[in-house]
């Protein structure tokens, strides 16, 4: 029977929820197949391990997302599930992403970025053809520190955004619906679309996770569904993914733009992406399995 370490927690601000994404993944893992163990990142030490263990990645955020997990067991040559080093350090990047995006021709808000102590020109034409945009860190998920801003007013937006980041990035915000993407295997499953609980004004950790108003439905208009597969699985290509990740993408008339892909995205029995694989007829438990084969 193969052992598989689920990894969680360490010290990012999304450790909560990572441990909610490994203990899920615990009690509905295959143990006709598997024999499962849950290891918090803060005391991971590969070598305590056999050779022939599958560590499931299930750190959301900083050392999970972020590379240092998957560079620590590249090094030692270990088995992990999910996308290498090198994809998740582009990937954590929001500004690498969306360059690498734009290089492959795939849209994107446009944006510009505000690195530590930087000053920065609000004067740019960016500026005045905009009226909404969205502050965020450039390095973070679970959309801490985000804020929703009009009429320029970006000085307590910025100085949030930067209690996770020192890089901060100011993106165009776009007023037609959200949506969302899981892929496994870099093939996509069924597109969701977010309808967050309009009390919070856009799909923010609150509506994500506490809020019982926020909804995950199937999209009915099947030309929107062709091309938020194809558009997906080409981000998938890219960014060098392998295994699983969400593409997460905001809409405005025609116009469908990628804001990110999560290397690590939330697995809990009612996340979004074991919602799509249920829509696509996976269920939980056969998902944890494809996932773990698949490192």
């Amino acid at each position: 029977m193969k052992r598989v370490e689920i990894i969680y927690g360490g010290a990012s601000n999304e450790k909560e929820i990572s441990y909610l994404t490994a203990k899920s993944i615990y009690e509905h893992i295959d143990t006709d197949l598997y024999n499962p163990g849950l290891t918090d990142l803060s005391k991971f030490d590969p070598d305590n391990f056999d050779n022939e263990t599958i560590f499931f990645i299930a750190v959301h955020g900083e050392g999970g997302e972020d590379g240092k997990i998957q560079t620590l067991l590249e090094n030692k040559k270990r088995k992990f599930t999910g996308s290498s080093s090198e994809s998740c350090i582009l990937t954590w990047d929001k500004v690498a992403t969306k360059r690498a995006l734009i290089a492959n021709d795939i849209l994107t808000p446009q944006f510009k970025s505000i690195k530590n102590n930087e000053q920065f020109d609000f004067n740019n034409s960016f500026f005045a053809e905009n009226e909404h945009y969205f502050v965020k860190p450039n390095f973070n998920g679970s959309s801490y520190g985000i804020s929703k801003v009009s009429d320029k007013k970006f000085n307590e937006a910025i100085k949030e955004a930067k209690n996770y980041s020192t890089e901060v990035i100011i993106e165009k915000s776009f007023n037609g619906p959200e949506y969302t993407v899981a892929l496994l295997k870099g093939k996509p499953l069924t597109p969701l679309q977010i309808l967050h609980d309009p009390i919070r004004g856009f799909y923010d950790y609150e509506a994500k996770y506490n809020s019982q108003n926020t909804q995950k439905i199937k999209i009915e208009d099947e030309s929107i569904v062709k091309r938020l597969k194809e558009i997906s699985e080409k981000v998938f290509d890219c960014l060098n993914c392998k295994t699983w990740a969400r593409v997460d993408f905001v809409s405005e008339g025609e116009k469908l733009a990628v804001i990110e892909i999560n290397s690590v995205p939330g697995f809990t029995a009612k996340s979004l992406f074991p919602l799509a694989a249920k829509y696509s007829g996976i269920e939980y438990k056969e998902l944890i399995s494809l996932i773990i084969e698949d490192y």
